[in-house]
């Protein structure tokens, strides 16, 4: 097995990917975030969904997962072990969150994939990866290997960290919707719902005073509008 081992200075994990991707030559690539594991077979059975499908717009296949602890024990409750969820054309339902993977590392891409949409959006400093996959979405299908082949793993030290992490690069995402003037409903709700359940203010958010100003509208004073929330239709995602 040949390797190349790249250095440079942090500059992001999609920095770190997309230098990666530049430098790959094989048709295929696969990303393997620092403290993850796989397991044994994945880019073979990967490889196998490839080489069998008769779907020519295949672009992506990825695994089910298990979280485990900083220890690389199995979390024991009911969200240890995540299936795949969907195949096929995804774009509906990545338009509700990112359900492919807790990190990158479950997938295999072909190389040709970012010919076309792009390398990973830098300017994001969380949800990368499901900007990617929204953008492969609408041009490619998915595809997944149906069992779990990828230990993700989970520091509970960093909860409190992560929390306000991932609420900021879901303000982030909803702001490069109404950017590319698209209103994603689903994802406002569950940042307000999140708003409303830890009594925050959309202020706390990171990134919130430089947001579009229908975001900004539309998450302050947002208290006094939950009910009309309450009424949200799944498929009226976009307005």
């Amino acid at each position: 097995l040949s390797m190349k081992l790249i250095h440079q200075n942090n500059a992001g994990l999609a920095n770190a990917r997309n230098t990666g991707i530049q430098h790959a030559t094989a048709p295929y690539i696969a990303l393997l975030d620092a403290d993850d594991i796989w397991l044994n077979g994945k880019l073979e059975q990967q490889l196998e969904v490839f080489n069998t499908s008769l779907e020519p717009r295949l672009g992506v296949v990825y695994t089910g997962y298990e979280l485990i602890n900083e220890n690389s024990l199995l979390i024991s409750n009911d969200k240890g072990i995540i299936k795949p969820q969907a195949r096929g054309d995804v774009r509906s339902k990545l338009l509700t969150g990112n359900f492919i993977s807790g990190s990158g590392s479950s997938v295999l891409i072909k190389a040709e994939v970012f010919k076309e949409v792009g390398l990973f959006d830098e300017s994001l400093r969380a949800s990368e990866d499901w900007d990617m996959w929204l953008r492969i979405a609408q041009q490619f299908y998915f595809d997944f290997v149906d069992l779990p082949l990828v230990q993700i793993r989970v520091h509970q030290s960093n909860m409190q960290k992560d929390f306000s992490r991932m609420l900021a690069s879901e303000l982030a995402m909803l702001n490069k919707f109404a950017q590319q003037g698209k209103h994603n409903y689903f994802l406002l709700l569950k940042i307000q719902t999140i708003l409303f359940k830890k009594n925050m203010s959309a202020q706390e958010i990171t990134g919130f005073d430089v947001s579009e100003p229908w975001v900004r509208k539309q998450l302050t004073g947002y208290r006094h509008f939950i009910w009309q929330s309450l009424l949200y239709t799944p498929n009226a995602i976009w307005g």
